[in-house]
C-alpha cells in the first residue's frame, strides 16, 4: 500500500526533492558569503548584529528545513520499486557528496554561532574559499545522477 501511494506520487516526490535541493543549496552558497562580510565589522556594532541575525534566520528559515525535506523525500525516492539499486556505485557516491553538504552546514552553523558569540573563527579569505566548496560537491552530485557512471 505505502509502495504504491509512492508509485503515484513518484513525480510530485522527485519534484519535491529538485526543489528542496535547490534552496538548501542556495542557502549553502549564500551562508559562506554572509560569513565573509560579516567578518568585516567589529563585534558589538549593529551591523555585526545585523549579519548574525540574518545568518541565524538562514539556517533556521531556510536551510535546516529544506536539509530536512531533501532527506525525507530522497528516502521516500529510494523506497519506490525499481528506482534505486543499491548496488550502483554512483548511488553511494552521490549519498556521500549529500553527507558532505550536510556536514559543511554544521559546520558553517557552528562558524555563525562562533560569529554571534563575537568570535569570529577564521578569516574572510577562509570563508571565500569555502563559499567554492557546495558548489563543487553540486558538480559531483548532478553528473552522478545525470550520468550514472560506474
Amino acid at each position: 500500500m505505502f509502495q504504491d501511494f509512492l508509485l503515484e506520487n513518484y513525480h510530485l516526490l522527485r519534484a519535491l526533492h529538485i526543489l528542496a535541493f535547490v534552496a538548501w543549496m542556495a542557502g549553502l552558497l549564500y551562508l559562506p558569503r554572509l560569513l565573509a562580510y560579516h567578518h568585516r565589522f567589529e563585534p558589538q556594532t549593529q551591523a555585526y548584529e545585523t549579519f548574525s541575525m540574518m545568518e541565524r534566520r538562514l539556517l533556521k528559515i531556510i536551510m535546516i528545513p529544506s536539509m530536512i525535506a531533501v532527506f525525507t523525500l530522497g528516502l521516500l525516492l529510494v523506497c519506490v520499486p525499481g528506482v534505486v539499486d543499491f548496488h550502483q556505485h554512483w548511488f553511494s557516491v552521490k549519498f556521500l557528496l549529500v553527507l558532505g553538504l550536510a556536514g559543511l552546514q554544521g559546520f558553517m552553523s557552528k562558524c555563525a554561532r562562533e560569529f554571534s558569540q563575537g568570535h569570529p573563527p577564521y578569516s574572510e579569505k577562509f570563508f571565500r574559499l569555502l563559499n567554492e566548496v557546495p558548489f563543487v560537491l553540486l558538480i559531483g552530485i548532478v553528473f552522478l545522477v545525470i550520468f550514472k557512471p560506474f
